[in-house]
């Protein structure tokens, strides 16, 4: 009775131990994105407290509709319950073997109860190991969280584009076709040749079939970011609010990489698959010596009854688990290596991620300063110009049209920025937003947008 209370004293203290890892991957997961946790364990579509999808859905809504609905991410949750499992196997206690010889002929009854003993010192050590690889698994979904984050984001900037250059694209098309209109116009009055009318023309047809294709990028974008926020069965639309992409900066810091390595949960997964290796080291240390208690009775009719006490001792003389120990060995050398890798991969990820970011923010400002804003004042000043008679019309929508295509490549170079930002946010373990690991600085990506 009692051998039965504590085996379930166990088994209830391991299932804590596995609930507070899995609540606690949940809370810091949280924590980093803002996002409420999905309490339901249903399959299909749940949309999170404060979402509405009806006036378009903005960056954050995203991140929240696909950390509750992204199939491959629930996928990943389930996980810990395999951690778990072996948490409560490691933390059970082993049952006793009862043998009984009944008693034929001469042969007297004969009964043994074998228990094994070393469950007393290996079992600490075991337990410790499987709640660190409980703990190293939560850790690690709040990593593919962050990659989940991470990647609606850049798909959110793709979908942006992808709607913006579709306008801009259409745009321009209606500028070459109003040219190749007035080309035409001059053709028949003899003011230029049919190979100058014929380039128009061809200009303005190919400016209808990058339409054609702009539009299908929208629907090619929006299958993509609906299949990331786990809607892909749903009927619904995704689309994007009307006007300017709102966006955060982050700035660099020059302790921003000491902020990922304590930030980032892949570092700090590797960190505890040390101190798991270490555990299951000295579990396969302890298992060199195995002990059992024994309980031995035994029979027959007058003779009475006997039953003594007794212990089974393996002994250590070939197998002192070699094997167990030299593997154990190996994952802590290995554990360590991976933890290197991860600081490295963490340091080479925040590196190009700023360089992007910095790459962007120059092609943008060069753009906007050298190539939109005089490209603004020709057209302007070619407006004026078309009015008082001193220009034909022609040359002001042929700068119309320049301005069109250096409002796409800034809209472009925003985009590129977008995914930067996005790129850092993974990079150091949080978002922008949230946290103190960066300098925040609200900004909108409206610079190049004039339409």
């Amino acid at each position: 009775m009692h051998l039965h209370v504590l085996t379930v004293f166990l088994v209830l203290l391991s299932l804590a131990g596995c609930a507070t890892a899995s609540s606690q991957a949940v809370s810091r997961l949280q924590e980093r994105t803002g996002v409420p946790e999905r309490t339901d364990a249903g399959a299909g579509t749940a949309i999170p407290p404060g979402v509405t999808l009806d006036d378009g859905i903005t960056p954050d809504e995203a991140v929240a509709v696909a950390l509750w609905n992204n199939a491959d991410f629930r996928v990943q949750l389930a996980q810990l319950g395999f951690a778990r499992a072996d948490l409560l196997e490691a933390g059970l206690l082993r049952n006793p073997v009862l043998s009984l010889l009944f008693p034929w002929g001469p042969k007297q009854f004969e009964a043994t109860l074998k228990w094994p003993v070393e469950v007393l010192w290996e079992r600490p050590r075991r337990v410790a190991a499987a709640t660190l690889a409980v703990e190293r698994v939560a850790t690690g979904l709040e990593q593919n969280g962050l990659d989940l984050v991470s990647t609606v984001k850049i798909a959110y900037a793709d979908l942006a584009l992808a709607r913006d250059r579709a306008q801009l694209v259409e745009a321009a098309a209606t500028e070459l076709d109003q040219i190749r209109e007035l080309t035409d116009s001059r053709l028949q009055a003899g003011d230029i040749s049919e190979l100058e009318a014929r380039s128009a023309t061809i200009d303005a047809a190919r400016a209808r079939q990058e339409a054609a294709r702009a539009r299908l990028d929208v629907a090619l974008r929006a299958n993509d970011l609906r299949g990331r926020l786990g809607l892909g069965l749903e009927a619904m639309d995704v689309t994007l609010p009307a006007g300017p992409v709102p966006a955060v900066a982050c700035p660099s810091r020059p302790d921003l990489l000491n902020d990922a390595l304590a930030s980032r949960p892949d570092v700090r997964a590797a960190e505890i698959a040390i101190e798991e290796a270490g555990r299951r080291l000295g579990w396969e240390r302890s298992r060199v010596l195995a002990v059992s208690a024994v309980v031995d009775a035994n029979g027959e009719g007058s003779d009475g009854f006997e039953i003594g006490p007794g212990v089974d001792i393996s002994t250590p003389i070939f197998d002192r688990n070699q094997g167990g120990r030299g593997r154990a060995a190996a994952e802590l050398q290995r554990a360590t290596y991976a933890y290197a890798a991860a600081r490295q991969r963490v340091a080479t990820e925040l590196r190009d991620a700023i360089t992007l970011r910095e790459q962007a923010e120059t092609s943008l400002a060069a753009l906007r300063d050298t190539v939109l804003q005089p490209l603004e004042m020709q057209v302007a000043a070619a407006e004026r110009a078309f009015a008082e008679g001193e220009v034909s019309y022609l040359f002001v929508l042929e700068m119309s049209r320049r301005r069109t295509d250096a409002r796409l490549r800034a809209r472009e170079a925003e985009a590129d920025l977008s995914r930067a930002i996005a790129r850092t946010e993974r990079a150091v373990g949080r978002a922008c937003s949230r946290g103190s690991g960066f300098g925040i600085e609200d900004t909108t990506l409206e610079g190049a947008r004039g339409f």
